[in-house]
């Protein structure tokens, strides 16, 4: 008896640790999945949300992970998207870092549920087959990470009744004499503006996300990889970092890249055309071409590929068993098109000023997303919005649009034809910049000045000219400021070809 009583003090005290232990461990886990799955209330939302007639509801029954759909004004039609929420994610306090990730192609001719069982057995197929905007989603595994990645993700079109942006490259499509036929093309689609006047407005309304530069990056695979890469150069001001996974820096140049760019439709589908007929567009759009917008500014870049398991060590590695090249060809073709790009703008991105993390690991088209995912995005990702960025004094950008906003400026262009207007030292207070291009150039400054007061304004041009205009601030503080650069577009070409000098710069200055 006396050998007894001890052991069972021993026995009620393991009990009650048990008890305690596991009372803890479930309070814990209750309180963090009611922290992520309170779903945001849809009833109250304000203008322009609530004729959307929004929906929010669990994704298979994930509590963490949620389907956001609405009726969109400019899509026309109604849209899915999918949204993770990390353990790390509350309803209130401290807003959570959001990443935007955008699916890459879908051919329309092959989204149709009735070649689901001819595409699954190719992974490129698969992906983009039938619903691909979802199954490339699923490719990353977002869910798994959920434990340690410290932002929110929002994947935009991932309806699995069928796939919205086919071959967009997330980019505002133009209306262009020749004609879709949809299935057999893809579809001319608003997408930027989609992103950035519909979904990221409403993601930050219903969830609680950061809403600076420092809490939003955005990342995608193969043509949503260029797609990252174009939003953060056509919006330098909007996002902390990109991720890249398969995808290219060059469309234009570089043949593989090009031959798969031109006979699948991307940019004619989106109304620019051919590289051959409408290179100027081309190149607005091509990442190597504007990776200098990106330059000195505090934003980083995480490129990664696939090798396409050609070598003998790939071979053993898992993702290349799983996957193996002779059974996807075609995602061994696009994959090895991407790991010759890898190699050859390895230095692309730093010599433009750019700050880039490469990664390359085994595997096909899409073999190693989730593995690149988990093992490099995350951790990278979590760093870059724990330490914040820094905000540039001085930028540079250019375009080949007519009309854009960044950093605080608005800047239009009344030219003939189609060219880059660059602008460069570009002051964030308004105070200077320099234009080189051709046209007249309005430049709405940022709002850094005392509304109602005069300001004198001199333009110096590279032959040394001087012109003077007193400009009055408007009731919001910002400058309105006309600079010609003369000939147009057609003229520049002209005197390119005879080796004269062409388009004019011009450095503004303020007082």
């Amino acid at each position: 008896m006396k050998v007894k009583r001890p052991l069972r003090r021993i026995g009620l005290l393991a009990l009650a640790l048990v008890m305690t232990i596991g009372t803890g461990a479930v309070h814990a886990a209750a309180q963090n999945d009611s922290s992520a799955a309170v779903l945001p209330s849809t009833a109250s939302l304000p203008p322009p949300f609530r004729g959307w007639n929004v929906t929010v509801t669990p994704h298979e029954g994930q509590q963490q992970v949620l389907d956001v759909s609405f009726d969109s004004p400019l899509l026309q039609r109604r849209i899915t998207n999918r949204v993770y929420l990390p353990d790390s994610y509350r309803a209130d306090g401290p807003p959570s870092p959001v990443m935007y990730y955008l699916h890459g192609t879908v051919l329309p001719i092959l989204d149709n549920p009735l070649f689901g069982p001819i595409t699954k057995h190719e992974a490129l197929l698969d992906a983009v087959g039938p619903a691909g905007g979802a199954v490339q989603t699923d490719l990353f595994r977002f869910e798994t990470q959920l434990h340690k990645a410290r932002f929110v993700v929002v994947a935009p079109d991932t309806s699995r009744d069928g796939t919205i942006c086919d071959t967009c490259i997330w980019l505002d499509g133009r209306k262009d004499i020749v004609p879709n036929l949809h299935p057999v093309t893809a579809e001319t689609l608003p997408a930027d503006s989609y992103l950035h006047t519909e979904l990221y407005p409403l993601i930050e309304e219903l969830f609680n996300v950061r809403t600076d530069r420092g809490g939003r990056g955005v990342m995608g695979f193969s043509m949503g990889a260029i797609a990252a890469y174009l939003q953060s150069m056509r919006h330098p001001d909007k996002y902390a970092l990109t991720g890249a996974v398969s995808g290219a820096l060059d469309v234009l140049d570089e043949v593989g890249a090009r031959a798969i760019w031109e006979s699948l439709g991307y940019m004619r589908d989106q109304g620019y055309g051919t590289g051959l007929t409408h290179e100027a567009y081309w190149r607005g759009h091509n990442p190597k071409d504007i990776a200098s917008n990106l330059s000195g500014i505090d934003h980083e870049v995480m490129t990664t590929a696939g090798d396409a398991c050609l070598s003998l060590t790939s071979l053993t590695h898992p993702d290349c068993r799983r996957l193996p090249p002779v059974t996807n060809p075609a995602a061994t073709v696009v994959e090895t098109i991407i790991a010759r790009q890898y190699g050859l703008y390895s230095r692309t991105l730093p010599k433009a000023g750019v700050k880039e993390v490469r990664v390359q690991s085994p595997g096909v088209h899409g073999a190693n997303n989730y593995r690149v995912y988990a093992e490099k995005l995350v951790p990278w990702a979590n760093q870059v919005f724990e330490r914040g960025v820094v905000q540039p004094a001085a930028f540079r950008f250019r375009s080949v649009d007519t009309e854009f906003s960044v950093w605080d400026y608005q800047v239009s262009v009344q030219r003939n034809g189609v060219e880059f207007l660059d602008m460069t030292d570009v002051a964030r207070n308004g105070r200077s910049f320099q234009l080189r291009g051709s046209g007249v150039v309005t430049v709405l400054t940022p709002a850094e000045f005392t509304p109602g007061s005069s300001y004198q304004v001199t333009g110096t041009a590279d032959n040394g000219d001087e012109s003077q205009q007193t400009v009055i601030a408007d009731d919001g503080g910002r400058l309105r400021i006309v600079v010609d650069l003369g000939r147009a577009a057609v003229v520049d070409k002209v005197l390119q070809g005879l080796g004269l000098k062409a388009q004019r710069t011009v450095k503004v200055t303020v007082q």
